[in-house]
């Protein structure tokens, strides 16, 4: 006996092309369905919008969007073809060009007669868009979260079961975090490790010494290499529109609860550590032959430790997307919706300084003279900066809920 399910729920997958035979049996059946053109894809995501819904979803995206909506504005059109999709906007001629680059896509079908949610479902991060197109949508301690996503969701029915969700939403709309900056490299390595050493004295001939000199000085060791600075951290990605359409609540009293926030910015590299500084050179011994002797030569002092890299700064959080709704409008006050502001990414941590090079070793002296002078250890190298914050947090997407 074949399972009946919703007539508007069989309509839309015979509209999206899908197996009705399937669907009555009662399998999920998902497909992919190539858009052709932005013309297709409001007619797909959008067409059922009302002109209050299209006017308040473009009133928000003026205020919360004006830079990316700019006729002029260097960015990628995202925002300006939202607008047109989910609002009243008309496209450029140049964004109109930049559409049918776009396009043709592939948009993700999955069509179900009773769709129950017990785990946390993601789409995404950054994939394509997703309708879902169900008669009867249960959630029984599961989630449905977007990832920079766009979503559309139909529903006949709406229920849900008694074990707790372990997400404090059923439907989240999310951004992605950007990533964090690149870190510094550390300072190379002395190369070579040591400073020159200086020169032995020699006898003129076997047993004089007279009038030869020193031992040569060792030379001071470099400074040690600074430790590169941490890169910026990486803008967080949107929270993208979505659509949901519930024809009915099927559980009395229980609240049906949304959530978004966009991404927020990455954290900044962190800065490399300084290279540590080059040992210095060892002083060259003094002469020594027969009774005669000269002086050793000084020990060369170690380099000074490199200093450390900056941290990055932080990226920046990205304004989200907006979520338009309709359920029965005795059902409005069964949904809730609540947002996050998407912050900034924290600036990169500071690298470290590093050691002093060690001093060379004084040379010897020859019969009856002294050693040279010891040198000393270089300095250490003074830590990097951490990095400063992001400049801009990213408003969340407003939630337009519409009685029908």
């Amino acid at each position: 006996m074949q399972k009946k399910v919703d007539a508007g729920y069989i309509a839309r997958a015979q509209k999206l092309g899908q197996s009705v035979e399937r669907l009555q049996a009662g399998e999920a059946v998902e497909t992919y369905v190539q858009v052709n053109s932005l013309a297709e894809f409001k007619a797909l995501v959008a067409a059922d919008l009302s002109d209050d819904q299209r006017q308040r979803n473009s009133q928000d995206l003026a205020r919360r969007h004006a830079h990316d909506l700019a006729v002029d504005a260097k960015t990628f059109p995202l925002a300006r073809l939202i607008d047109h999709v989910y609002g009243t906007a008309h496209l450029s001629d140049t964004d109109s060009q930049l559409a049918k680059e776009i396009f043709p896509t592939k948009v993700r079908v999955i069509s179900q007669a009773d769709m129950t949610v017990t785990t946390n479902i993601v789409y995404g991060p950054s994939g394509s868009p997703v309708v879902l197109n169900v008669g009867t949508l249960t959630f029984n301690g599961g989630s449905i979260t977007t990832q920079n996503t766009v979503l559309s969701l139909t529903a006949d029915a709406l229920a849900f079961g008694s074990t707790p969700a372990t997400k404090p939403y059923h439907i989240g709309f999310m951004g992605v975090d950007g990533a964090a900056g690149t870190n510094g490299n550390a300072g190379a390595a002395p190369n070579p490790p040591q400073a020159a050493s200086g020169s032995n004295a020699s006898p003129r001939s076997p047993g004089v010494c007279t009038g030869v000199g020193n031992g040569g000085n060792g030379s001071p060791g470099a400074v040690g290499a600074h430790g590169g600075n941490g890169l910026t951290g990486n803008n967080g990605l949107p929270s993208l529109p979505g659509t949901l359409s519930i024809g009915s609540f099927a559980t009395p009293g229980a609240q049906f609860v949304l959530y978004t926030r966009s991404g927020s910015g990455g954290l900044g590299g962190s800065g490399g550590s300084g290279g540590a500084g080059q040992k210095g050179g060892n002083g060259g011994n003094g002469c020594d032959s027969g009774c005669e002797g000269t002086d050793g030569g000084n020990a060369g002092n170690g380099g000074n430790g490199g200093e450390g890299g900056d941290g990055g700064q932080g990226g920046n959080g990205v304004n989200g997307f907006n979520i338009q709704a309709k359920v029965p409008a005795a059902n409005l006050n069964s949904v809730v919706t609540s947002s996050d502001t998407a912050p900034y990414g924290q600036g990169g941590a500071e690298g470290g300084g590093a050691t002093g090079g060690q001093p060379g070793s004084a040379g010897s002296g020859g019969k009856g003279s002294p050693n040279g002078a010891p040198g000393t250890q270089g300095n250490p190298g003074s830590a990097g900066k951490k990095g400063t914050v992001g400049t801009q947090q990213g408003s969340p997407g407003q939630f337009f809920i519409s009685g029908v």
